[in-house]
């Protein structure tokens, strides 16, 4: 058996783990891959190329210069909150102003998937914990996809989804973070027995 323990806690922990303590064993304990689609192959490749640039598909090319990009991107965040190491990858930030963008795409994206994402939540507060202060803007990027002949593209349709977080969100996802990470260890305890 694989075990794979991790010293530090991520959204796509917390995810995986409230989704299914099973899908989180077999990720983070058994270290098996994650379900990986090809519409998260093509999120996958757009934020790379956000990254770093390099040799990708036409569409990809087209739609990136109408993306909003700050200068900071994939920024870590690594904090603790009362001896729980978070650790987490802005899509692309502003540290200066606290500025977030999350870059999210798919076949259909809404102001209440938006405003209901926890990953937002999360990343609010690693940026309050970090600096003291809330972000001063969150913004999700949805850039759509379409799939035709069993290929994903993008349409070339952008849109923007402001999103607010109050320190009432990061309270209740303070509370998600202890409740998961209790679960956790709880597992942990009974495979080292």
């Amino acid at each position: 058996m694989k075990i794979r323990r991790r010293d530090y806690f991520s959204w796509s922990q917390l995810n995986a783990w409230e989704k299914d303590p099973n899908l989180y064993y077999e990720m983070y304990v058994l270290g098996l891959e994650a379900p990986f689609t090809k519409w998260m192959k093509k999120g996958k490749d757009l934020a790379e190329y956000l990254e770093k640039g390099g040799d990708v598909d036409d569409d990809i090319k087209c739609v990136a210069d109408f993306i909003p990009q700050y200068k900071e991107k994939e920024y870590e965040i690594k904090v603790e909150m009362e001896g729980i190491k978070l650790l987490g990858y802005l899509d692309s930030f502003d540290p200066k102003e606290l500025n977030i963008y999350e870059y999210k795409t798919g076949k259909k994206y809404t102001q209440g998937m938006a405003n209901k994402l926890g990953q937002l939540d999360f990343y609010a507060l690693l940026v309050y914990l970090k600096y003291k202060k809330l972000p001063k803007s969150i913004k999700l990027i949805w850039i759509e996809t379409e799939t035709n002949d069993d290929v994903v593209k993008f349409t070339g349709k952008i849109k923007t989804f402001e999103v607010k977080k109050t320190k009432q969100d990061i309270i209740k996802i303070a509370s998600r973070i202890h409740k998961a990470v209790k679960g956790i260890k709880e597992m942990w305890e009974a495979i080292d027995k």
